[in-house]
């Protein structure tokens, strides 16, 4: 097991919010870059993209190569109508089931993701199959949790559109300032206190459940209850790490996402130059420079996809390993167990004495 950046344990108080941003960020740095080989930096970067969820770059398609472009029109038309309706509903039930089943990947992936970050290791395959009972009951939980929160959120929007026809309001009709008024309020409260409820639920899963699960193989009604004892003993730092938690994302992902378009303006513009001149000089071209032309869009069409994937989790995967080693090391200056993986007392200590 390996320690690394920012030694602290338990030799000194336990981190506030803000005190765990510096120790996180040496410990970014040192996974990421040391040792830097580019395989391996993108190698961490996709798989924080995939399990933490930033995306702050949104651009994969290269203007004009576009292999499939003009028929996206007729599917829809053939979905939305009637004859096609089975089909749209069998399509339906088939996302619903494969985004349940990317959910449980993506659950699994997290469990190697924390463990390769607690460990310093790239091994995901290996973790993964260490953790697949643990993350298999945390994804139960998970489920149960967002479901509940889906009803909460069905139920908000009953009540919203029974108080919307008490006051006589049906769908296209026109509505006075006081009607508005009545119902803008109580439905951006609603949203609001959903909002916070996802998102509080969000971290308490990921950044303080999910920790006991992997270092103590903790049931989850364990994790909880000890995760309720950590967060009543120290309700400032945690109401303060909630807060920090929601905001730093945000500063962050907008500073990354302006780079990131900076970067895709000039390698998609680079791109959609050549698909231009290729594409012009091809284009209404009998025989076989009509086969060329179709293989040339689809190759411009896979660099884009390529290139977009590369800058994507570029830019947006630190932002993940930030933020997951961010929670450790919170979480781990008041989770003991944690908190001496993260930093091995023995080699702590020596740390300490020396700066003595």
């Amino acid at each position: 097991m390996v320690g690394y950046g920012s030694r602290r344990a338990y030799l000194m108080n336990a981190y506030s919010a803000s005190e765990a941003i510096w120790p996180a960020l040496e410990r970014t740095y040192v996974y990421l870059f040391r040792p830097f080989k580019v395989e391996r930096f993108l190698k961490l970067v996709a798989v924080a993209t995939l399990s933490e969820g930033f995306l702050v770059s949104f651009r994969f398609a290269v203007s004009g190569a576009e292999p499939l472009a003009g028929k996206a029109t007729g599917l829809q038309d053939f979905l939305l109508a009637p004859k096609g309706l089975p089909v749209t509903a069998v399509a339906a039930v088939a996302l619903l089931a494969l985004g349940v089943y990317g959910f449980l990947l993506v659950t699994r992936l997290r469990f190697a993701f924390v463990h390769s970050l607690i460990h310093h290791t790239d091994a995901f395959r290996s973790a993964a199959r260490l953790y697949a009972d643990e993350a298999d009951r945390f994804f139960s939980a998970s489920m149960l949790v967002w479901l509940s929160l889906l009803v909460a959120a069905s139920l908000a929007f009953a009540a919203l559109a029974g108080l919307a026809l008490a006051l006589g309001v049906t769908p296209g009709s026109k509505f006075g300032p006081g009607a508005f008024v009545i119902l803008y309020i109580p439905g951006a409260l609603m949203g609001l206190v959903l909002l916070l409820a996802a998102g509080a639920a969000e971290v308490v899963l990921n950044d303080f459940i999910l920790p006991h699960m992997v270092v103590e193989g903790a049931a989850f009604r364990k994790a909880w209850a000890d995760v309720r004892a950590l967060m009543a003993a120290n309700r400032e730092s945690f109401v303060r790490y909630f807060l920090l938690r929601m905001g730093l994302p945000l500063a962050a992902g907008l500073v990354l996402g302006l780079l990131a378009w900076v970067v895709e303006s000039v390698v998609f513009g680079t791109l959609g130059i050549s698909a231009a001149g290729f594409t012009a000089m091809l284009n209404g071209a009998p025989g076989w420079r009509l086969y060329v032309s179709a293989v040339v869009r689809a190759i411009f069409a896979l660099l884009g996809l390529g290139a977009g994937a590369a800058i994507a989790v570029s830019f947006a995967g630190p932002l993940g390993v930030f933020m997951r080693i961010y929670a450790l090391a919170f979480y781990g200056s008041h989770y003991k167990a944690l908190g001496n993986l993260l930093d091995p007392p023995t080699h702590a200590a020596e740390v300490h004495a020396q700066s003595d």
